[in-house]
C-alpha cells in the first residue's frame, strides 16, 4: 500500500506507459510434447508486459494494486492447505497456516466489535470464521446457507437449553434425530408439505416456552426463509439464493400478492437519485436494522423458540431473522475512515451519521469483506465472521482431515493468509486510518478534475458520487479508453426531471490505494481529447 505522501506525488507512476497488446491464444498454447525454452520464456514476457502495462492504468475496479508479497515468496514452493475448520483442535494436515488464519481473524473480531481481546479459549471465542479462497462471494453463499438452516429450525453448535431441567442434553442425542420435517398440532403429527427440503425442525403447541419469548404458532410458513436484498445488489446474490433453493420477498410477493407499481415507471423521479449501493454507495444497516426491530417484535420474529424433532420439551431461543452485511469493499476502509472522522482528521462526509455496520450492532449475525479489495492480495480472498452462538451443527466431522469442517469449500489457500498477516504486523491502526482519509482526498481530486472537464467541454459528463464512497460514476468514454483503463462500464435506466426515460452507458473509476494523482491527470487528459465521449443513441 502506498502512503498518503506516495499517492499526491505520483510515485511509481511511470511518466510514460508502455503499451503492450493482448496475449493471444496462440501464445500460451500448450503441447503435448511441451514447449522449447525460448518459446516458454517468449509467452511469460508477453504475459508480464501485458499485465503490467493493465496495471499501471488500474483506475476501474475495486482491487488494490499496491501490495507487498515479497516476505512471502519463499513459502510459494510450499503446498499450502488451510483445509477444515480454523479453531479445530486437531488437523492431520500439517502444511497449513492457521496459527497465523486465527490470528488474521481475532484482528477483524476486534476491529468489528465482536471481540474486545483475544480468547484464551475456545469458550470465550464470540466468533466463528474463516479466510475464504474464492472472495467475499463464497462468504455471502456461507451467511445464506447457514441463515436458512437457522431459520429453518435446524440445530446448532450450542447445547440445546431445556425448559424443565439444568442440565443440557447430551450432543450425541443431536446427531442422530431424524431429518423429517415434522411439527407437533395439539398431539397430532403434521408433515409440513414446504418445498423447502431444509426444514427439520417442529415446534411444540404444549406451553413450555419461558415468559416473553413467543411462542410460533403452527404453520408450515414460519420456517421459510425469506430473503429482502436491494435490486441493485451484488449479481452474485442472484446465483446463490438459486444453488440454497431460497426465494425472495419480491419473487413470493410477486407469486402471491403482486405489486401494482412496476420500477421505474411507476416510482418518483428522485427514486433513483438516492445512490443504491451498486453505485458505489454505503448502506446504513444500522438505520434499516433499528426502523425492523420494532415490525419483528410486534410479529414475534424478534425471538422465538425452537424445539427439539427427537426431545419436545427441549428447545432453544433464536431470533427470526438473519441480517448479513455484504462488506466485501466497505467493510475494509470505513471502519478506519469512521476512527479518522472521529478524531477529526477528515470532515463528515455523510449527510447524517456515519453508517456503521459491524457488530457493534447486536441484530447483525454475520460480515463478508475481501481482502484483495481495499487491502491489496494477489489472490482472491476474503473474512466471513458470525456469531458463533447462531452457527448451524455442521453435519461433516471428517476424518481425512483429522479435524472439523464447518467451511463452505474444505481446501482453502493458506497463501492468502500469509499476505494478510505480513501487512497487519507491518502497519498499524493509524497507518490504515491515513490511507484511509487519503482516498477520501484522492476521491475529490478526481471528482474536482472531472467537474472541470465537464465545464471545459461544455457536455453533461453524469458525474454521480455517493457519500463516502469511493467511486465516481460518469458517461461511457471511447472503447479504447475503457479497455485502456479497466473501466468498469453498465446500462442505466434513469428518468429525468421531465418524468421521461433515458438509457444511459456509465462507467466509473473507483479510488483504490494504488490510485496516485499522476494516473487520474494521465486519464483526465485522455477525456479531454477529440471523441472521447462518443454520442450514444
Amino acid at each position: 500500500m502506498y502512503t498518503a505522501r506516495e499517492r499526491n506525488s505520483g510515485c511509481n507512476v511511470p511518466d510514460k506507459y508502455h503499451w503492450y497488446p493482448v496475449l493471444r491464444k496462440e501464445d500460451a498454447r500448450l503441447s503435448e510434447n511441451g514447449l522449447l525454452p525460448e518459446q516458454r520464456e517468449s509467452t511469460w514476457n508477453k504475459l508480464h508486459n501485458h499485465l503490467f502495462s493493465y496495471q499501471n492504468t488500474f483506475l476501474g475496479f475495486q482491487a488494490n494494486q499496491s501490495f507487498d508479497s515479497e516476505r512471502t515468496k519463499p513459502f510459494l514452493d510450499i503446498a499450502l492447505n488451510n483445509c477444515g475448520d480454523p479453531f479445530s483442535p486437531s488437523s492431520q494436515h500439517a502444511t497449513s497456516t492457521k496459527v497465523m488464519e486465527c490470528a488474521v481473524l481475532d484482528y477483524f473480531a476486534k476491529l468489528w466489535g465482536i471481540q474486545q481481546s483475544d480468547a484464551s479459549n475456545e469458550e470465550e471465542r464470540a466468533y466463528w470464521g474463516y479466510i475464504t479462497s474464492n472472495g467475499s462471494s463464497e462468504g455471502n453463499l456461507l451467511a445464506l446457507f447457514n441463515a436458512r438452516d437457522y431459520l429453518a429450525g435446524m440445530p446448532l453448535n450450542d447445547h440445546i437449553v431445556d425448559p424443565d431441567s439444568s442440565k443440557s442434553p447430551n450432543r450425541r442425542d443431536l446427531d442422530t434425530h431424524e431429518t423429517r420435517p415434522i411439527w407437533e398440532d395439539n398431539g397430532h403429527s403434521v408433515v409440513n408439505r414446504s418445498n423447502n427440503p431444509r426444514m427439520n425442525a417442529y415446534v411444540s403447541s404444549h406451553d413450555h416456552h419461558t415468559e416473553n419469548v413467543p411462542l410460533v404458532k403452527d404453520s408450515p410458513n414460519n420456517f421459510i426463509p425469506v430473503v429482502f436484498l436491494a435490486e441493485e445488489s451484488y449479481h452474485g446474490f442472484e446465483k446463490a439464493l438459486r444453488v440454497l433453493q431460497i426465494k425472495t420477498f419480491r419473487d413470493l410477493g410477486s407469486g402471491n400478492f403482486p405489486c401494482p407499481l412496476k420500477y421505474p415507471d411507476d416510482y418518483p423521479t428522485s427514486f433513483n437519485d438516492e445512490f443504491l449501493n451498486q453505485n458505489g454507495a454505503n448502506d446504513n444497516p444500522q438505520a434499516a436494522i433499528s426502523e425492523l426491530v420494532p415490525i419483528l417484535k410486534e410479529h414475534g420474529m424478534y425471538e422465538r423458540r425452537v424445539y427439539s424433532p427427537e426431545h419436545p420439551t427441549k428447545s432453544d431461543t433464536r431470533n427470526g431473522f438473519w441480517f448479513h452485511v455484504d462488506g466485501a469493499l466497505g467493510g475494509a476502509h470505513l471502519r478506519f475512515l469512521e476512527m479518522a472522522i472521529n478524531q477529526g482528521l477528515v470532515r463528515n462526509m455523510f449527510p447524517n451519521v456515519l453508517p456503521v455496520f459491524d457488530f457493534r450492532i447486536p441484530e447483525v449475525k454475520s460480515i463478508a469483506m475481501s481482502l484483495h479489495k481495499w487491502f491489496g492480495c494477489p489472490v482472491p480472498a476474503a473474512v466471513f465472521m458470525m456469531r458463533k452462538k447462531d452457527q448451524v451443527k455442521s453435519p461433516n466431522n471428517p476424518l481425512c482431515i483429522g479435524g472439523l469442517d464447518s467451511t463452505l469449500s474444505g481446501s482453502r489457500g493458506g497463501h492468502s493468509v500469509l499476505v494478510m498477516w505480513d501487512l497487519l504486523s507491518k502497519k498499524s491502526y493509524d497507518d490504515f486510518k491515513e490511507i484511509a482519509v487519503s482516498g477520501v482526498q484522492m476521491l475529490a481530486f478526481s471528482l474536482k478534475k472531472l467537474q472541470e472537464l465537464q465545464k471545459e467541454l461544455s457536455l453533461d459528463l453524469w458525474l454521480s458520487h455517493a457519500p463516502g464512497s469511493l467511486f465516481v460514476y460518469f458517461r461511457q468514454p471511447r472503447e479504447d479508453i475503457v479497455l485502456r483503463y479497466s473501466l468498469g462500464s453498465e446500462p442505466m435506466k434513469v428518468k429525468t426531471v421531465d418524468g421521461t426515460f433515458e438509457q444511459r452507458i456509465y462507467s466509473h473509476i473507483c479510488l483504490m490505494p494504488h490510485v496516485t494523482k499522476n494516473l487520474v491527470l494521465r486519464f483526465i487528459e485522455e477525456l479531454r481529447g477529440p471523441g472521447a465521449f462518443p454520442i450514444q443513441n
